[in-house]
This record gives C-alpha cells, sequence and structure tokens, in this order.
C-alpha cells in the first residue's frame, strides 16, 4: 500500500479530473488523503478519501471569487493575472500548515503553491505534478511561429510576474532560486492530461501524457428533454464558456448562437450558472445549465469554447475539431495550441464577432483536415496509458 497525499485548489476544473485518479488509487487499496477547499470536501470524502480542509487564507469560491478573494474586485487583464499569481503565492504558508508529508507520494496541483517549497527539500516524498493545465514553464512559452507574441510576453513577465516572485520569496525566507511558475520542472514528474502531439516538444522536460481523466456521465449531468433531437440529422455545434467565467455569455455564447443561427446545425449551448439575455432563441439552439460530455461529445461535429484546457482536451478525447476564443489566465496558450496541433482555430482574444465565429465554425466543419487532425489526436489520447498503468506510475 502506497500512502498519497494530493493537494488541489478548490476548482471545478481542477478537482473534475483529480476524482477519478484518487478513485483508481483508492480502488487499489492505497491510502490517500486530499488536501483541498470546504466547497470539495464532501466530494472526495464521498470517494473514500481522508480530506484536510484548507485553511481560510488559502481557500476561495470559485463561484464567487471577488467575495471570496479579497482585492481581486474591479481588476482586469495583466493586472488581474498579476494580482491572482502573487495570491496564489501567498497562500503556500498557509497550505504548508495543513500538509502531513509522513506519506510517500505527493500529487500535488501546479496552482498549488506548496509545491515550490516542497520540490526545494532535500528530504521529501516523490512530488508528482497534476497536468491538468497547460504545461507552461519556463514562462513565457510557444513554438517559434509565436516569436513575436512570446517576445511581447517576455518583455511583460517581470511586471507580471514580480509580484508573485516576491511572495515566493517571503514566503520561504530566501530566494527559492527558480521562477515560482517554474516548480513543476523540479518535480519528479508531471502527469500530463493530454498526448504529444497537443503539447510543444520540450526537451527534458518530466512529462508523462496520460490523457484527459475526467468523467462527465449523465449519471452527474442528467439529460434533458430535448435529447432526443441529437438524432444525427443535422450536426451538432456545441458552445460553452467553461465552468467558471460564465458572468458574460456575450463573449462567446450569445455570438455564437447569432453566429449559426441560420445555418443547417443544431447549437447546443451550456450556461453553467450564467444567464442568456432575454429574449426568444432561434429554432435550432438547444440550452442546458450543464451536459454529460461523455454523452455529448460523440455526437458532436464541431465545438466552440474559451480555451479550458480541460474541456478541450476532453473534445479531442472523442475527435472533436475546436474553435476556441480567449485570453484570460491560460486559455491564450491553449488557444495556440489548437491552432499549432491543427485540431481547430484558436483566437487568443476576450471575445468573437457573429461573423468572425461563423467564418471560424464553417471553416471547421467544411474542411476535412481539422476533423481528421482531431481524430489522430484523439487516437493518441487512446493508445496512452490506462488507469490502472497511471496509478502504477504513481505508485511505483
Amino acid at each position: 500500500m502506497t500512502r498519497v497525499l494530493v493537494c488541489v485548489q478548490p476548482a471545478r476544473g481542477h478537482v473534475g479530473p483529480t476524482k477519478p485518479i484518487v478513485e483508481a488509487l483508492l480502488a487499489a487499496g492505497h491510502d490517500v488523503s486530499v488536501v483541498t477547499g470546504a466547497r470539495y470536501r464532501a466530494a472526495f470524502e464521498q470517494l473514500g478519501a481522508t480530506v484536510r480542509v484548507l485553511p481560510p487564507e488559502a481557500d476561495f469560491d470559485e463561484t464567487d471569487l471577488e467575495g471570496s478573494i479579497p482585492g481581486r474586485a474591479g481588476r482586469k487583464g495583466l493586472r488581474l493575472a498579476r494580482f491572482e499569481l502573487a495570491t496564489f503565492v501567498r497562500a503556500m504558508p498557509a497550505q504548508l500548515s495543513v500538509l502531513d508529508l509522513d506519506v510517500d507520494v505527493v500529487l500535488c496541483d501546479p496552482l498549488f503553491m506548496a509545491g515550490l517549497a516542497l520540490v526545494r527539500r532535500e528530504h521529501r516524498p516523490r512530488v508528482l505534478v497534476l497536468g491538468f493545465l497547460p504545461f507552461m514553464p519556463p514562462v513565457p512559452s510557444g513554438p517559434p511561429s509565436h516569436r513575436l507574441s512570446t517576445a511581447i510576453l517576455k518583455a511583460l513577465a517581470p511586471w507580471v510576474l514580480g509580484p508573485a516572485q516576491k511572495q515566493a520569496r517571503e514566503a520561504l525566507g530566501e530566494d527559492p532560486g527558480l521562477l515560482f511558475a517554474d516548480w513543476p520542472l523540479h518535480s519528479d514528474g508531471v502527469l500530463q492530461m493530454t498526448c504529444p502531439g497537443f503539447e510543444y516538444p520540450r526537451a527534458n522536460a518530466p512529462l508523462h501524457f496520460i490523457g484527459p481523466t475526467t468523467v462527465s456521465a449523465a449519471s452527474e449531468h442528467p439529460l434533458p428533454p430535448w435529447w432526443g433531437d441529437l438524432d444525427g440529422s443535422r450536426p451538432v455545434v456545441h458552445v460553452t464558456q467553461g465552468t467558471v467565467a460564465n458572468d458574460d455569455l456575450g463573449r462567446l455564447v450569445e455570438p455564437t448562437i447569432a453566429a449559426l443561427a441560420e445555418e443547417d446545425v443544431l447549437v447546443v449551448a451550456t450556461t453553467c450558472g450564467g444567464r442568456l439575455s432575454p429574449g426568444p432563441l432561434p429554432a435550432n439552439v438547444r440550452v442546458a445549465e450543464f451536459l454529460p460530455y461523455d454523452e455529448l461529445l460523440p455526437r458532436c461535429a464541431a465545438m466552440v469554447g474559451n480555451g479550458g484546457y480541460g474541456g478541450v482536451n476532453h473534445a479531442l478525447r472523442y475527435g472533436v475539431p475546436l474553435v476556441v476564443v480567449g485570453a484570460s489566465e491560460d486559455k491564450r496558450d491553449v488557444a495556440a495550441r489548437v491552432t499549432w496541433s491543427g485540431a481547430g482555430i484558436g483566437r487568443a482574444r476576450a471575445s468573437a464577432s457573429p461573423r468572425a465565429i461563423r467564418r471560424d465554425v464553417r471553416a471547421v466543419l467544411d474542411e476535412p483536415r481539422y476533423r481528421d487532425r482531431a481524430k489522430e489526436l484523439a487516437a493518441e489520447m487512446a493508445a496512452g496509458p490506462s488507469m490502472a498503468e497511471v496509478v502504477e506510475l504513481i505508485t511505483a
């Protein structure tokens, strides 16, 4: 039996891909404890894990970020990114205060900054990173074709990253000797939840490609009354702004509905807690708050999204080509990977016009190269390790 400690930020997009791994470890007879936020305590306890809740200064509510993270309100763009990175690092001492390191392995969220402290210790358990975000160190990242944007990011990096690096020095009591965001490079491996064809080649990076792990079944999200309309008579285009960024569905969901109103497709939109503007919907639109992706995506001809890494890889698991429009958090990097991989069209923008979305969706539907490439990536994922093999990798 291996003793495993799992450290995960209290966010749906982080918890979702972590739960199947925890469940598999427990089913294999291993001892698993989890450190996360109060909001997700029950989700892991129901699996049979021991859960320790983060202290209030390290916890937050993803459904009320401005209310649960003091100082966040009113910040946007790079100023928000700068603030959030410093906030993640500032939580390090509180995170460390609840970690029981009498374990064999630590599975750590890349934004759980206690990982930075752990990898610097001479005597420590094995530390593996949960790779449900694009692998970005060293910062900034990108393929040679993005030299201009990489140069811009490199120029901005000291201003954006400076406060967080200062927080890291203060939390550790000394210079960490590395950029805070690069700590996964010093881990014992990254369980990257995609396939090689969707990540830039990196020499000597400690990557283990395990494919997407999130499960989204009808048992979790019941099928809506209109589910029978997905009968294959029309191509299905799914649109979503992910699980968090739904305060303004006018950024992507509503423009996509308008863009495809006259197209011979069935548009399936998920609002994930957001609200559409009042008024009638086009006849070819179906809406639900959440839907089971393992039921929906096999029926889709294309997906329009804001660049959440988990959602994008879930679509690729089923060979669904993508139109991605996103620029916040890591979404710019995900959009770039969509274009680079050839599995769709990625736009590093906060929003897009109906005209632009219609053009990109038509290209993805009409040009076989996008679907062909998405299917190739799906085959790569299918050929990756089974969950039993992932458990062996963790506990070896």
